[in-house]
């Protein structure tokens, strides 16, 4: 069966590194890639000709660079090494690349999303592009993994699923784990913070059905008291160096979608070396 996994790029180095990351996570599954770049009009570049019909001007500046960045990809995938599994698509598209990312997926039903951890405009040393986390807080519909620019490209040995075991995590993106750990045979890691003594009758179903799920790969259950979970998280990544954090996103509120509260992604703290999978509750 053919994955389809789709590829934003804004033409930065986060980008191009979020797509070998997949290429080489995905590198013996049929896989078709969709590569996307979405484009608005541009405000700056011009000449005194096309100041004579500015908004034709804008899209066709923004439509020929879009075509030209798309085109610089396709050469750089040609000088990786072949592969017969994988096939590349690009897609241009004049809109906002959250409205770009929902009319494709909507089409195509992709099984996951892969894009940088910030692009190019994004000039703040820890903390995620406003894209990347518009993307999070409104496409809820398959797992997004989220690749910093100093990703290692090597297969993840150790995922870590951080979870309170609150969120009911859907069986299909916990599925899409399982595949991700054994196409590297990595093992997973289940860190919470709650004592096992403690969960509550809903958490300890949850539990349940995590470790029902991850029954054919090797997993851990692991609990750390008494701290944050960024601190947790990033002490635990650091003495057992795993390479993969994935967490249960848990749907935002309506404050949180406006711009007010952290996401579950921050919480998380930025790991600039890390990609995160991020699992969407029900």
């Amino acid at each position: 069966m053919e994955n389809r996994i789709l590829l934003p790029t804004d033409f930065s180095k986060n980008s191009w590194n979020a797509i070998q990351y997949a290429i080489k996570l995905f590198e013996e599954k049929t896989c078709a890639f969709y590569i996307l770049h979405a484009y608005t009009k541009e405000t700056h570049g011009l000449d005194s000709l096309t100041l004579l019909d500015p908004d034709e001007a804008f899209n066709k500046m923004s439509e020929i660079r879009s075509k030209q960045g798309l085109g610089n990809i396709l050469v750089q995938l040609s000088k990786l090494k072949k592969n017969d599994l994988h096939s590349f698509h690009v897609v241009s598209e004049s809109t906002l690349l959250l409205n770009a990312v929902k009319s494709l997926h909507k089409k195509l039903q992709f099984n996951m999303i892969v894009m940088g951890a910030k692009g190019i405009g994004n000039k703040k040393v820890e903390s995620y592009g406003q894209s990347t986390l518009d993307i999070l807080k409104n496409l809820r519909k398959c797992p997004v993994l989220v690749v910093p620019t100093e990703a290692n490209l090597d297969q993840p040995r150790e995922i870590v699923l951080t979870t309170n075991f609150n969120t009911n995590i859907k069986i299909s993106e916990l599925k899409y784990l399982v595949a991700i750990a054994q196409l590297s045979n990595a093992s997973i890691q289940v860190l919470s913070l709650t004592q096992p003594s403690k969960l509550s009758f809903s958490q300890k179903r949850n539990k349940v059905l995590i470790r029902k799920h991850l029954k054919d790969v090797s997993h851990n259950f692991n609990t750390l008291r008494n701290v944050k979970m960024a601190i947790a998280l990033s002490c635990f990544i650091a003495i057992r160096q795993s390479n993969m954090i994935t967490y249960v996103d848990k749907k935002p509120s309506l404050w949180q979608r406006l711009g007010f509260g952290k996401l579950s992604l921050n919480k998380l703290g930025y790991y600039a070396d890390i990609p995160v999978l991020a699992l969407h509750g029900k």
